[in-house]
C-alpha cells in the first residue's frame, strides 16, 4: 500500500471519531490489532480499543479532534491533533469513574497507526493527561508541585 492510501485510512479513523461513530472503526481495525494508550495499564485488543474510544465519545458528546499534522513513512502514519469537548457524562478510567464536571477541555495528542493490508494493525495513543485532569478541575498546579517535590 502507498503512504497516501495509509493516510486515507488513518484520516477515516479520525473522521469516524468526529462523527461519534466509534463502531464504524471496527472495519478499519485488523482482527488482531493492538492499541497502547496513555493511562491504560496494558495493550487493548480490537474490541477494547473500540470501547476505549466510545467511553470518551460518551463522556464528551461534543468531542472533536482537529488535525494539526500528518506524517507517513512506510506502514506508519502519525496524526497530531487537538481534542476539544465538554465533559457532560461520567468517564470510566482505570482509577475509577469521573463524574461529569461540565468543563471544557482542549488537549493535544498523537495517534500513531501501523497500517498493513488496508487495516490498522497497531495503534499508539499519546495525549496530555495532566492538562486534561487540570482542565477538569481534578488536579491543580499545587498538586503537581507537591508531586514533583517528593
Amino acid at each position: 500500500m502507498s503512504e497516501q492510501e495509509n493516510i486515507k485510512i488513518a484520516r477515516q479513523f479520525l473522521e469516524n471519531l468526529n462523527k461519534h461513530s466509534s463502531e464504524a472503526n471496527r472495519s478499519l481495525f485488523a482482527d488482531t490489532m493492538r492499541t497502547d494508550a496513555t493511562g491504560e495499564q496494558q495493550s487493548m485488543n480490537r474490541d477494547q480499543s473500540l470501547m476505549y474510544h466510545k467511553k470518551f465519545l460518551d463522556a464528551f458528546p461534543d468531542l472533536h479532534f482537529d488535525v494539526k499534522d500528518i506524517v507517513a513513512q512506510g506502514v506508519m502514519v502519525v496524526i497530531s491533533w487537538v481534542a476539544t469537548g465538554t465533559h457532560t457524562a461520567p468517564l470510566s478510567t482505570p482509577m475509577g469513574n469521573i463524574s461529569p464536571t461540565n468543563r471544557k477541555i482542549t488537549v493535544p495528542g498523537v495517534f500513531t497507526s501501523e497500517i498493513r493490508d488496508n487495516k490498522i494493525t497497531r495503534q499508539t495513543i499519546i495525549w496530555d493527561q495532566l492538562t486534561f485532569l487540570m482542565q477538569l478541575g481534578l488536579m491543580t498546579e499545587k498538586d503537581l508541585m507537591s508531586m514533583t517535590s517528593r
